[in-house]
C-alpha cells in the first residue's frame, strides 16, 4: 500500500466501525469511511473530540452537526506549498482526498525527468474533481489540461489554481468520454494522463457511467493519446466492485498498456497506528 507521509495540516487520528477521525488544520471531523471496517484503536473519548460529525443518510448525501467557515489547508511540495480551500458540502467530502499527495509526489518525479529529458511535459486530467493532480502538474513545469463534467467542481478547482498563483491551466467543463474521444478524432497527444473515475456518474445530456462497464472502453481510447515513449499514467479506482485483480486483468487485455505496470492500493496510515486502504492505483 502506498500512503503519503508529508502531511502537516492533515492527520488521519483514527478509524473504525465504519468511521474514520481526521484532523484538517484544526479542525476535527468524524465522517464516514465504508473500508473501516475493524474496531477503533483509541478510545471513545478521543472520538468524542470531534467538532463536526457528518451523519451519511443516502448515496453519501447528508448533513453535519455544526456548519464551519471554508478554509484553506497547505501541503509541503518540495520547495513549495499546494494550497487548498476546503469548504462543508451536503456530500461527507470536504474538497480533498490526502491520500493522493502520494501521487502528486509521483507526477512531480515524472515531470521533472521529462524535463531533464528535454521534454515540457503535456498532462490530462480526467475525472481530475478539484484539481490536486492539476495543480502538482502544473507546479511541476507540465502543461495541464484539467477535465471534469460538473461545472460548480471546475469552479472549485480554479479557486485552488487561483490560491497558488496558477493561471495557464487549461480548464474544460465535458464529459471526460467525450473529450478523449474528440483528442483521438484531432490526433492530439499528452505525455502524462491521471485518471480517477468514479463508480457511476451522470453526465452531460444525462450520460450515465458506470465504472466496470464503461472503463475498458476508455482505457483503449485513453492508450491512443498517451505518447510511445515519453509518458506516465495514473488510474484510482475506488469501487469495492472493482478487485486489484479484476483490474489487472481489464488492464492486460486493454491494447497498448504496457505489459510491465504498478498496480498497488493508496491509502492513509493513522496516528493510531492503523492503516486504511482507499482505493486501486495502476501507474507507470
Amino acid at each position: 500500500m502506498h500512503y503519503p507521509t508529508n502531511w502537516i495540516d492533515y492527520e488521519l487520528i483514527d478509524i473504525g466501525n465504519g468511521r474514520k477521525l481526521e484532523r484538517f488544520g484544526d479542525l476535527i471531523t468524524d465522517r464516514p469511511e465504508p473500508a473501516a471496517t475493524k474496531k477503533p484503536l483509541l478510545p471513545k473519548s478521543e472520538w468524542d473530540k470531534a467538532g463536526f460529525y457528518f451523519r451519511e443518510e443516502k448515496n453519501q448525501n447528508g448533513s453535519w452537526n455544526r456548519d464551519f467557515d471554508d478554509f484553506t489547508l497547505s501541503y509541503p511540495f518540495g520547495a513549495m506549498e499546494m494550497k487548498f480551500h476546503l469548504r462543508q458540502t451536503r456530500f461527507k467530502h470536504l474538497g480533498i482526498f490526502p491520500e493522493q499527495a502520494d501521487n502528486w509526489k509521483f507526477i512531480a518525479d515524472r515531470c521533472q525527468h521529462l524535463l531533464g529529458n528535454g521534454v515540457v511535459p503535456k498532462v490530462l486530467n480526467l475525472f481530475a474533481y478539484t484539481g490536486g493532480a492539476s495543480l502538482a502538474a502544473n507546479l511541476s513545469g507540465a502543461e495541464v489540461t484539467h477535465v471534469d463534467s460538473v461545472k460548480s467542481v471546475v469552479t472549485w478547482a480554479r479557486e485552488n489554481a487561483d490560491l497558488n498563483n496558477i493561471d495557464t491551466i487549461r480548464w474544460i467543463v465535458e464529459d471526460a468520454r467525450k473529450f478523449v474521444e474528440k483528442t483521438v478524432r484531432r490526433g492530439d497527444v499528452y505525455h502524462g494522463i491521471i485518471m480517477d473515475p468514479p463508480i457511476h456518474g451522470l453526465g452531460p445530456k444525462g450520460k450515465h457511467w458506470k465504472l466496470n462497464r464503461d472503463l475498458p472502453d476508455m482505457l483503449e481510447q485513453v492508450m491512443k493519446i498517451i505518447h510511445p515513449e515519453h509518458r506516465f499514467f495514473i488510474l484510482n479506482t475506488y469501487s469495492p466492485q472493482l478487485s486489484l485483480g479484476d483490474l489487472k486483468k481489464m488492464l492486460r487485455s486493454t491494447s497498448s498498456f504496457p505489459k510491465h505496470f504498478e498496480a498497488t492500493t493508496l491509502g492513509l496510515k493513522a496516528t493510531s497506528g492503523a492503516e486504511l486502504e482507499l482505493g486501486n492505483l495502476v501507474r507507470f
